[in-house]
């Protein structure tokens, strides 16, 4: 028993010894282990200082923190940032150089495909300046094969850079120098200049303030500055632990801008924001501070105009309605009178969606949904709003969200225009009916113009009783139109156009009062219909006959149309008449083979020549005005800005349309009837015509009129303008010329006209028959009427010649 318990014992002081060997042994190995870790400490802090002295950074980044763990000192003199800046969201792209960045995604690649990556690139240092750095980064792996970290080391070389480039040109090294002294001096006067006061502190006493300090501070000159101590400035000091709690923020790069009142020189008070960046080679620190006094003062004013904008808010006309989450919150007195409350009471419990009509509720709400979610205010629009009596009014709403308690507020603005949209309502009643009357206007217009487009090139009178009988049907939508010609003495009357049935009271009243003594152009109204004369002729009258109702007529456009109308044609009517007597005096002189007489060919020239300018000065006089009369109406109507774009397009096309149209009739009165022919001469007369004709053909005309001597009657100026007109118009339309040669010249008393063209020609071998066409038959006849002579030939290039010999007089 006594050796069992000796082992026991035995045993234990074995492994009591045991024990203390092993606490022994891990009490030293604590001790050299923090032996080691301080060394290691001490030999990093060498490290860095020495890496710091040879310009060479140090860094690890974490790819899954994405942020950097370790940075040496040097690399934050390499590139002027702090650790804490990247840690705050600074990117590499903001360090690496524009025109490196391709270099940069290369090494990224490469990283990323497990391979170490050495290279020499630029950076922008954080002061703004371009340094050269040759870094290596080594990726670390993975299982997968995914990047968890990267080492790096990055040398700044741009010393080495600067002197190889110093040593490959040494006027280069010259220009750095200059360059960096100017650099210097920029810097300098930037700092001078600053409208930032800047201030350098070293040891709690201030080594320079700039200009802007001085100012700030109300002093004269720095002498009353420097030395002092920065915190003495404060109107309100800090205690000492505060003042040094500051100065570690600033050393470990944390400081933010913070708002103080500064004490000046002359005493006053003055308000800045102030920040400070410590510069750890000179142990210095550097205040920068900005004077907010009137900021300050903003602020307040701010406060007092928010008070204000309350009052403003509450006699304001315009409705104001607050909401949150649809609920409404807050009325002003004029949304009271609008929603048709009395208080707020009555706006509590209430929602958005209760003011607002059924049919219009989902639209509202997902309006008022985006505004609450985006931040955004809504467009003006127009909607509909159920007041607290149930009357439904008219409103135009916009909806601006506010910051106010929680999220999902909103200020909508409420304006009634109910009355508004009723005389919208009424406005747009009165433009259709004015949109209505000038369509009305504008058809009867393009009537009279056409109708005396197509009475150009009438000659006889049959024609032109048809031409009305067809246009007054087509205008006034009836069939039951008649032109009748009845005898002044026996009353005989025969239809000359038109419907054979006549309506018997309208032949009644005409044979009562005597168709003598009808006036001319008036419209006439019987039971059974209406008339209207438009001419006297020989012991006839020509009367237009309207049979049954006519509902057209009952709008004075229409009447004051068919009235119009009937004076184109009454103008017209007579001379028509005479022209076709004429005519047919000229077919009997032709088929008895006799030659017009030649003071019968000049008095038929003379009757054309006044016919046309009649013509001419009817449609200047009437048609036209009354065109840009209508136009100038027309105009002022497409210029009123409440029409709609739609409507105004379609009266933009409408006034183009008319400008053509006036334009046309100024081409027709023109030709008709040479403008200045006497006044300007029919040198400038032809010259103005072939510039004319040249915009709508396609052949080049040469006028040579230099022997011309413009001495001639009044009937060989228009003689031989219309006889140039007719060879224009003959090389338009049957030459196929491509240049035409006209010569006017005046030798002893006689005018010679010779015209060419490099057309088709004429065959002259033939019998003249080719030339009793109008228009060549026409030329000759008057060039006989001058006394004149006219000979055809061919040219050279088998084209036409005409040589016109006239006496000058």
């Amino acid at each position: 028993m006594c050796s069992y318990y000796l082992g026991v014992i035995l045993v234990l002081v074995v492994i009591i010894h045991i024990f203390l060997i092993f606490m022994y042994r891990s009490a030293h190995q604590r001790r050299l282990s923090h032996q080691a870790l301080h060394l290691a400490k001490h030999r990093f802090r060498m490290l860095d200082d020495m890496l710091l002295m040879m310009d060479i950074g140090i860094w690890s980044y974490d790819c899954g923190t994405k942020g950097i763990q370790n940075m040496s000192l040097g690399f934050h003199k390499i590139t002027g940032y702090s650790q804490d800046e990247f840690e705050n969201g600074l990117s590499w792209k903001t360090i690496i150089h524009p025109e490196d960045m391709t270099l940069y995604r290369s090494l990224v690649e490469q990283l990323q495909q497990g391979e170490s990556v050495h290279a020499e690139n630029r950076i922008i240092h954080a002061a703004g300046d371009v340094r050269w750095v040759q870094v290596k980064m080594i990726p670390t792996m993975d299982e997968l094969g995914q990047i968890i970290r990267i080492d790096g080391i990055v040398v700044d070389i741009t010393a080495r850079f600067r002197m190889e480039e110093a040593l490959y040109d040494i006027n280069e090294c010259k220009k750095m120098e200059r360059a960096l002294q100017d650099s210097m001096n920029r810097y300098r006067r930037l700092v001078e200049s600053s409208p930032i006061a800047i201030a350098v502190c070293k040891d709690r006493k201030l080594m320079y303030v700039n200009p802007a300090g001085l100012r700030i501070l109300g002093a004269a000159g720095s002498e009353n500055i420097l030395g002092t101590n920065p915190w003495d400035w404060v109107l309100d000091p800090y205690e000492e632990w505060a003042c040094q709690r500051f100065t570690k923020l600033i050393r470990a790069g944390q400081v933010v801008p913070e708002e103080l009142s500064l004490r000046r020189v002359d005493g006053e008070r003055v308000d800045v924001v102030a920040t400070a960046l410590y510069e750890a080679e000179s142990d210095a620190f550097e205040i920068f501070f900005e004077d907010i006094t009137a900021r300050k003062s903003a602020e307040r004013a701010l406060m007092e105009s928010d008070r204000i904008n309350r009052h403003i808010l509450d006699i304001a006309p315009v409705a104001m309605l607050l909401h949150s989450d649809f609920s409404c919150v807050y009325a002003n007195p004029a949304g009271y009178s609008l929603l048709g409350i009395d208080d707020i009471a009555q706006l509590a419990n209430t929602s958005l969606q209760d003011f607002i009509p059924s049919d219009q509720v989902e639209f509202v709400v997902s309006e008022v949904e985006y505004v609450y979610e985006s931040g955004t205010t809504s467009k003006l629009s127009g909607n509909k709003l159920v007041r607290l009596d149930g009357t439904i009014i008219d409103i135009e709403a916009i909806t601006t969200p506010i910051a106010y308690t929680g999220h999902n507020t909103a200020l909508t603005i409420i304006r009634d225009v109910t009355e508004q949209k009723q005389a919208e309502r009424e406005r747009n009643a009165a433009e259709q009916l004015v949109r209505e009357s000038e369509d009305r206007y504008f058809r009867l217009q393009m009537s009279l113009d056409r109708f005396s487009s197509d009475l150009f090139g009438m000659v006889k009178i049959s024609e032109l009783n048809a031409r009305i009988v067809q246009e007054i049907s087509k205008v006034l939508s009836t069939n039951r139109v008649s032109l009748i010609l009845i005898n002044q003495h026996n009353l005989h009357i025969k239809v000359q156009a038109g419907n054979k049935e006549l309506p018997e009271e309208v032949l009644h009243t005409i044979c009562k009062h005597g168709p003598e003594h009808i006036p001319l152009c008036r419209l006439f109204e019987s039971s059974d219909g209406y008339f209207i004369k438009i001419g006297d002729m020989n012991g006839d009258s020509s009367i237009v006959c309207l049979g049954g109702e006519v509902p057209l007529l009952m709008i004075d456009a229409k009447r004051i149309w068919l009235e119009t109308i009937s004076r184109y044609a009454s103008v017209l009517y007579d001379n028509f008449r005479v022209i076709e007597d004429l005519t047919r005096e000229l077919e009997n002189l032709d088929s008895s083979q006799q030659i017009m007489p030649v003071w019968l060919l000049r008095l038929m020239l003379h009757l054309s020549e006044n016919e046309r300018k009649r013509l001419s000065q009817d449609l200047h006089d009437a048609a036209l005005q009354e065109q840009i009369i209508w136009y100038r109406k027309l105009n002022l109507i497409a210029s009123d800005r409440e029409l709609p774009g739609h409507l105004r397009v379609q009266l933009e096309e409408i006034e183009q349309g008319l400008l053509d149209v006036i334009y046309q009739i100024r081409i027709t009165c023109n030709e008709l009837r040479p403008p200045l022919l006497k006044e300007e001469g029919l040198e400038r007369s032809l010259e103005a015509l072939f510039e004319f004709t040249q915009l709508r053909t396609n052949y080049s005309i040469q006028f040579d009129c230099s022997t011309f001597d413009d001495d001639i009657s009044d009937d060989h100026l228009i003689g031989l303008y219309r006889i140039v007109q007719e060879l224009l118009a003959n090389a338009t339309k049957h030459s196929n010329a491509t240049e035409v040669k006209l010569t006017l010249s005046t030798h002893s008393d006689v005018v010679n006209l010779n015209y060419e063209d490099n057309g088709v020609g004429i065959d002259l071998s033939q019998k003249p028959d080719p030339f009793n066409n109008m228009g060549i038959c026409g030329m000759r006849e008057r060039v006989r009427g001058m006394n004149g002579k006219i000979q055809f030939d061919s040219t050279d290039n088998g084209g036409l010649a005409v040589y016109i010999s006239i006496t000058a007089k």
